[in-house]
């Protein structure tokens, strides 16, 4: 639709038609102060992303046991990361299409559903390539729950607030990794790997439920889906919330709505609107390039490391124990993050430590082994670096910069594409254990994450948008010009 033609059809909408628009919608969501639905919608969300921290960090230390036990072999063990990111990379590409089409609580739900049911089944596997398939089906469920509801929180919550919002999600979410690394600890050698895959089952079901009971849809879809009476309800619900709390909750004039809607007319669009679209194409590749900095770095640190311990000569519990200690420097990092997040640009935040994690991880990497204190300190501040960006890449950066249209969508291509990262972390990650010395392995692993890394900052600082301060709306003002 042209702009006079949208003109003319703003011109003739009565104030109601104005208020539960999509921009009307949108922007008495932004002006809501920090509240109950937007502190519910945190919680659940990140119990989402838990899960996903939780599943993607016991692997690490499982199949260091079956390489140990002999119950699988490296070959076998590269298949088992491969796979999981394979599903990962499926559920991404499956998420926005489900998300974007279907809801973001509907997403949430029915995907991790899926991943629960693929924990039970993994308890129960006869064999390592039964116990494979069911972890590429963990990883789909979660590869497609992941980016929506990351996604899905950009659009409860204001501006001004948004990045500390999803920083919290993060800060949720990383717990379940040095959490992982104790449940492995301890369930290890008690009652074996099965017994994990159980618990982080049963942690999906209890997420689950919680999705069917206290989850809102966004009414920012609702309204893009025309459903304008319940996005309407919805915001109307929290206005009252705020009032209740004593918040002073002024009417947005509909002449700033109006000027909104002349900028464009908001309906779903193809996926192809990725590609056609130059700018959108710019923020998609990096997009894409920071989802594979992020895999290839996280999945080096916290499904290798205890691998590349027990091959220097550590026992898988003096390794586990080793990985709990580094894995602990994942909350500093996220929580440090949460506190900066809305006062420095993003774009500088995230340039200037991926270069210094780059540095981290290939100074870790140089350390003997004798040294074990020296290797967990640095090893606590390189996880620490590393997952400071990549909770700005994976909580905050990486759908910002779509339109609702197609954000999830969006922030789901990126995210399969960086899974294809994680896929081929394994091929590069054995051939060095495989064919260089024991003492030095390691430095040529984490040498292609430092040297990954600075590409990246190199990337954001040529092509990426600045979004912190911006509402949704600004920050794609003239992408559809």
């Amino acid at each position: 639709m042209s702009s006079a033609e949208i003109n003319a059809r703003v011109e003739n909408l009565s104030h109601d038609e104005i208020q539960t628009s999509f921009h009307g919608v949108a922007a008495r969501l932004d002006r809501l102060p920090s509240g109950s639905f937007q502190r519910k919608a945190m919680w659940l969300i990140g119990g989402v992303c838990f899960c996903d921290c939780l599943d993607m960090n016991v692997g690490g230390p499982i199949i260091a046991q079956l390489l140990a036990s002999g119950w699988s072999d490296a070959g076998l063990n590269s298949l088992f990361v491969s796979m999981t990111a394979f599903g990962y990379l499926c559920g991404g590409l499956m998420a926005g299409m489900v998300s974007d089409y279907f809801g973001r609580v509907k997403s949430c739900i029915v995907n991790t559903v899926i991943f629960s049911l693929g924990c039970f089944a993994a308890a129960l596997s006869p064999d390592m390539y039964f116990l494979i398939a069911m972890r590429f089906l963990m990883g789909w469920g979660l590869g497609a729950a992941y980016p929506a509801g990351y996604s899905a929180l950009t659009e409860y919550t204001p501006p001004q607030k948004r990045g500390q919002y999803q920083a919290w999600v993060g800060l949720i979410a990383n717990c379940g990794t040095p959490f992982a690394s104790f449940v492995s600890l301890v369930l290890l050698p008690l009652l074996g790997w099965r017994s994990i895959f159980v618990f982080c089952g049963i942690a999906g079901a209890i997420v689950v439920v919680l999705l069917v009971k206290f989850m809102d849809e966004s009414p920012r879809w609702l309204a893009m889906k025309g459903r304008a009476a319940e996005a309407d309800a919805l915001v109307k619900k929290w206005e009252a919330a705020a009032v209740a709390a004593g918040h002073t909750i002024e009417d947005v004039p509909d002449e700033l709505i109006k000027a909104e809607m002349a900028k464009r007319e908001v309906k779903q669009l193809p996926t192809s609107v990725l590609f056609k679209n130059k700018t959108l194409l710019k923020r998609l590749i990096v997009a894409c390039v920071l989802c594979w900095t992020n895999f290839v770095c996280v999945y080096t640190i916290v499904s290798w490391t205890p691998t590349i311990f027990v091959t220097r000569g550590f026992d898988v519990t003096m390794s586990v124990a080793m990985s709990v200690v580094i894995n602990l420097g994942i909350p500093v990092g996220v929580a440090l993050m949460s506190l900066v997040i809305d006062r420095f640009n993003r774009k500088t935040l995230l340039c200037s430590t991926l270069v210094i994690s780059a540095i981290a991880c290939f100074g870790w990497s140089s350390i003997p082994a004798d040294q074990t204190i020296a290797i967990m300190a640095v090893g606590f501040i390189m996880a620490a670096l590393v997952y400071f960006w990549s909770l700005i890449v994976s909580s905050v950066y990486l759908s910002e910069p779509f339109p609702t249209e197609v954000k999830v969508r969006g922030a789901g291509i990126a995210n399969a594409f960086g899974r294809i990262g994680a896929i081929l972390n394994p091929m590069w990650v054995t051939w060095f254990l495989g064919n260089w010395p024991v003492e030095t392995a390691a430095m040529g692993i984490f040498g292609v994450s430092a040297v990954t890394a600075i590409f990246a900052a190199i990337l954001v600082g040529v092509l990426g948008v600045e979004t912190k301060g911006k509402t949704l709306e600004e920050i794609n003002d003239g992408v559809f010009d």
